[in-house]
């Protein structure tokens, strides 16, 4: 067999191999394979319904975590507290009974007892943002999610259900010097703890009769 003959022989082998090993898709059916939107929404919803029932319920009480706090401060925070990242911020899951003092627009004054005195705070019913609910639960790991992205939605859909289904029939109820029985997440700044006027992210609230 002679070389040009030999040379066309090898050229159609080749060639076939590629048309065996090479397919075509559209477009479309690759980005719906590989491109699966995270569903912040459902997850945030079912973290509630499942698992934070559990975390409220062992909730450390307010004035427990603030005896605690000040005897101390390092081990009472790694304790009771979490973060998702290095910095002074720590957030908490804590429960307390509470007198109600004023009933503004976009929030609820109260006291809360501590020993023989009682702390101002601050029960927020209008803004309910920023991490406190998802890193005080402690049930979310960064290490899960591919980027800060995905953290945040949780974040704004955790906030997005108290608003919507936790408060607006307690906003509608709650009056001056109610009592009530309060679980909600904190943000303390370690390096500058100021108790008295600290705001509370309601995760449930129960007036008492």
């Amino acid at each position: 067999m002679n070389k040009p003959v030999k040379y066309i022989i090898l050229v159609a082998v080749i060639g076939l191999l590629g048309y065996k090993s090479v397919y075509f898709k559209k477009l479309s059916e690759v980005k719906n394979n590989t491109a699966v939107k995270f569903d912040a929404a459902a997850f945030s919803k079912k973290l509630l319904d499942e698992k934070m029932p559990a975390r409220m319920d062992s909730a450390i009480d307010l004035s427990l975590l603030i005896q605690e706090v000040m005897a101390d401060k390092d081990s009472g925070l790694l304790k009771h507290s979490n973060a998702l990242a290095i910095g002074n911020y720590r957030y908490a899951l804590v429960k307390a009974q509470a007198n109600v003092t004023a009933v503004n627009e976009d929030e609820v004054l109260i006291q809360i007892p501590l020993n023989d005195s009682v702390i101002n705070a601050v029960l927020a019913t209008e803004y309910i943002y920023g991490n406190a609910i998802r890193d005080a639960s402690a049930l979310v790991d960064v290490k899960d999610f591919p980027n800060t992205t995905e953290l945040n939605s949780i974040s704004e859909e955790l906030n997005k259900i108290i608003r919507t289904s936790v408060l607006p029939s307690f906003k509608s109820t709650v009056k001056k010097a109610d009592k009530l029985n309060i679980i909600a997440a904190i943000e303390i700044n370690k390096e500058h703890i100021k108790w008295n006027g600290i705001e509370l992210i309601p995760l449930r609230l129960q007036i008492i009769q």
